[in-house]
């Protein structure tokens, strides 16, 4: 970073920062217990980030919400506890039942679920919806699931060929597994766990002892800023049309719980607090078109209350994600203008850009700087990688002889079955070191050695008019994705 000589316009000092994930799968495998072998790794990455100077924002990672559905972030005993009490679920007494579909399984297996009446609408509007795929047709669903005795189900999205089929980077960049029943019911009643005492013990009391854990490595080590709350919140609620206008009011009250929460505790919370809007505004071209569609519920007036009430402490951040050409034309002047219209409501509180992609490093700088002058105060890159060490554009490490883009398949015929037997034996006995999912890939180095002056203006574009909190289109990760840690310069 001092090599680039890079400074603001406005002259403010700049510092180096990673937005790390954590993942709430790896700190509490088992129920009700944080593990320390995990603790232990996380706060060794901590101090080795402070002996290079480098700041760290504490991110709490999903993509799909969990193993289970394909993704990652929740433990798989949670949504296992989803599906088990998924006809008693709390505060849905007509239109929940057994048969809804919170882990995927040979009884519950993936699709996407989209209500016939908005097919008609998203076809007039062009907007393709993806297909789940399947590569192996015999009994599809077994391998790693809850239940299936076919392996550990917390490595399904690694260890399923089918699952690979349908997170890999093409599949993510359709948001496939995010318009799938599991992902849409889980974070749906995820969002709503506070209310409930059931669900509350059981799901939303075990999340915040994992909170709780990482604001006390702000209170530790001082080069920890802050701690986000959630990576891109899903769209949620589908098939059913009441849930899914709630979305974003279910979400926004899901944070005042969680603030509530930690107010309410006997040594106040010192550390900043990052929130994100549903996908991090960072839709898939069908999402924010069912979004428009549906028409999303505005934020709660509790909620904003709420949210205003940290603001007034300095407590509170704004994030949003920029993904840009691939999956939207919304510029970067107008994502920062809706942001800014939110962050208006909510106490005029610092705009951080938390991801944004670009296919080199070069580039990526570039936006890093205007992103800067635009006015955000703070911006990470999707992501720094040292491809040196994984020798691929991520955060995983595959077997001689297995290249990084062996999962780049949609059909039978596309799949190196001797490839794949080999890399399925590693997930099986639990050495594999990482892997190519949600668009973990497409990591750069150098990328803060070639920060350079650059001149962006939030007034170069007509002014863009919003009577309610937008949400954006374009999405998930243009081309590469979700794995390791952004990168990032950093005002202070």
């Amino acid at each position: 970073l001092a090599s680039s000589g890079y400074t603001p316009s406005d002259g403010r000092v700049v510092v180096p920062m990673v937005r790390l994930g954590t993942y709430f799968a790896g700190a509490m495998p088992n129920e009700g217990a944080l593990d320390p072998e995990w603790q232990g790794k996380l706060e060794a990455t901590i101090k080795a980030f402070a002996d290079q100077g480098v700041y760290v924002l504490l991110d709490i990672h999903q993509d799909a919400m969990a193993s289970t559905n394909g993704g990652a972030g929740l433990p798989w005993w949670m949504t296992a506890y989803m599906q088990s009490t998924a006809g008693q679920v709390p505060g849905c007494w007509l239109s929940c039942c057994k048969k809804d579909s919170y882990i995927t399984t040979p009884e519950h297996p993936l699709r996407t679920v989209i209500p016939d009446a908005l097919l008609k609408p998203l076809e007039q509007l062009g907007i393709t919806i993806p297909t789940v795929q399947i590569v192996n047709s015999t009994n599809p669903w077994l391998a790693y699931s809850v239940g299936g005795d076919a392996g550990n189900p917390r490595s399904m999205n690694v260890g399923n060929i089918n699952m690979r089929a349908n997170n890999n980077d093409a599949a993510w960049q359709m948001s496939t597994l995010l318009m799938t029943p599991q992902v849409q019911n889980v974070a749906w009643r995820f969002y709503r766990a506070h209310k409930y005492r059931r669900d509350k013990a059981a799901i939303f009391d075990h999340y915040m002892t994992f909170v709780r854990y990482l604001l006390t490595l702000w209170e530790r080590y001082s080069n920890v800023v802050a701690l986000e709350l959630l990576n891109e919140p899903p769209f949620a609620g589908l098939p059913h049309i009441s849930r899914a206008k709630t979305s974003r009011t279910d979400l926004f009250d899901f944070y005042a719980a969680v603030l509530g929460e930690l107010d309410a505790d006997p040594t106040p919370t010192r550390a900043p607090i990052v929130i994100e809007d549903i996908g991090g505004t960072s839709l898939s071209p069908a999402l924010a078109a069912i979004a428009q569609i549906v028409g999303i519920d505005d934020i709660s007036n509790t909620a904003l209350a709420k949210l205003k009430e940290w603001s007034a402490k300095d407590q509170l951040i704004y994030e949003f994600h920029w993904y840009a050409s691939s999956l939207t034309q919304a510029t970067l002047q107008q994502y920062f203008r809706g942001a800014q219209f939110l962050v208006g409501l909510i106490g005029n509180v610092p705009i951080y850009l938390g991801e944004f992609w670009t296919s080199t490093a070069e580039e990526s700088a570039y936006w890093l700087a205007a992103a800067s002058d635009l006015g955000c105060n703070a911006v990470t890159y999707w992501q720094y990688v040292n491809t040196t060490f994984t020798m691929t554009d991520g955060w995983f490490i595959y077997p001689e002889g297995v290249p990084s883009g062996f999962t780049d398949f949609s059909s039978a015929s596309e799949v190196d079955w001797e490839v794949w037997d080999t890399y399925e034996k590693t997930v099986a006995n639990g050495t594999y070191w990482g892997a190519y999912i949600c668009g973990a890939g497409g990591g750069h180095m150098g990328v803060l050695s070639d920060l350079k002056q650059v001149n962006l203006s939030v007034s170069d574009e007509t002014a863009v008019q919003y009577r309610s909190p937008p949400l954006f289109s374009g999405s998930g990760h243009g081309g590469s994705g979700h794995g390791g840690s952004d990168e990032a310069s950093s005002e202070r």
